[in-house]
């Protein structure tokens, strides 16, 4: 068999985002790498054949586009150093990133149960929750009057699919967690889980109302965490349970939102430097304990690139050093 047939479908989306960063626009790969050579679509597509063969991977066809044009030496030379910076560059693990995102959530997801009126049929809600006590499994206070109480305490398989705080669109984290949403016992077990909630949603005064009964989410079965374009795994449930949340997350909003008002420019000059882009415009999505997810834009084509720390980060006051330093290093050269 042809190591063609041996690729799996996430490795190939995999080296088609490391390559190009997987567009959110499906804008041509000159959008991506800059220079004065326009290259269509279709180029993209023969640049990525060209690389899989001169690197030893190949992928499927996909949405081939006939009458490619051949990638120049110093596209493909291009394409060579950002696929070898990205795939070498630091991540969470996918337990990790999902742990993470439930923790660092806005508190509200898509729950889906099975349907107490509409027998055969799930019953999706927005609701809110908060990540409880037992490792960080999400507790609910559900009125008794909400049909999906109904619909739990006829059958308590459900499932919740909790976004990324910001998320924004398909490129953005999110993970689901299916299991069985029971009700919580004990004087202590509600306690706790309602002073959970009200970490997460202080103004929840309701939930000490007589007609609300505290949930949580147990028995885990499955977890499914999607990190954006071309990056989803089915994280074991003993492993998502036995993972921490990620700390430098916990405040990764501000310094992106101080560094992408303030520092823009030092940004663009870190893809640069160490990606190897001339980036039009860079922001800052997400910061972590191994490094940055940037939003780079070449040419009007935008694309989520890995930034690494050239160390892992220990708290707050090191990601000002390490982004520091790096800032220093880009403006060197």
């Amino acid at each position: 068999r042809s190591r063609r047939d041996e690729m799996s479908p996430t490795l190939i989306h995999l080296t088609a985002a490391a390559v190009v960063g997987y567009s959110t626009r499906l804008s041509p790969f000159s959008r991506l790498v800059g220079g004065s050579t326009a290259i269509s679509l279709a180029r993209g597509r023969a640049l990525m054949s060209s690389a899989e063969k001169a690197g030893g991977t190949t992928g499927q066809d996909g949405h081939e586009v006939k009458g490619m044009l051949e990638p120049t030496e110093e596209e493909l030379a291009l394409q060579k150093r950002v696929m070898a910076h990205q795939k070498s560059a630091p991540r969470l693990s996918s337990e990790v990133e999902a742990r993470s995102i439930v923790q660092y959530s806005t508190g509200y997801a898509v729950i889906s149960t099975a349907s107490k009126q509409h027998e055969g049929y799930p019953n999706g809600g927005v609701v809110g929750f908060a990540p409880g006590p037992n490792k960080g499994m999400p507790v609910f206070f559900f009125s008794t009057m909400s049909g999906h109480t109904q619909d739990l305490l006829a059958s308590p398989k459900a499932s919740l699919t909790v976004t990324a705080s910001g998320f924004t669109g398909a490129s953005d984290g999110r993970v689901n967690l299916m299991g069985q949403v029971r009700q919580i016992e004990g004087d202590d077990n509600r306690q706790a889980a309602r002073d959970a909630y009200l970490a997460k949603h202080p103004d929840a005064f309701w939930i000490d109302f007589g007609d609300f009964i505290p949930f949580e989410l147990q028995d885990l079965v499955a977890v499914r965490f999607v990190g954006g374009f071309a990056r989803a795994a089915d994280v074991d449930p003993a492993a998502f349970l036995a993972a921490n949340p990620d700390p430098i997350l916990a405040f990764s909003g501000p310094v992106a939102g101080h560094m992408n008002a303030d520092h823009s420019d030092a940004t663009a000059a870190m893809v640069r430097h160490y990606i190897g882009l001339d980036a039009d415009k860079a922001e800052i999505a997400s910061v972590d304990s191994l490094g940055m997810t940037v939003k780079v834009t070449v040419k009007g084509g935008v694309s989520k690139m890995r930034l690494p720390f050239p160390r892992p980060a220990a708290d707050r006051k090191d990601v000002k050093t390490l982004i520091v330093e790096m800032t220093q290093a880009s403006a060197q050269g």
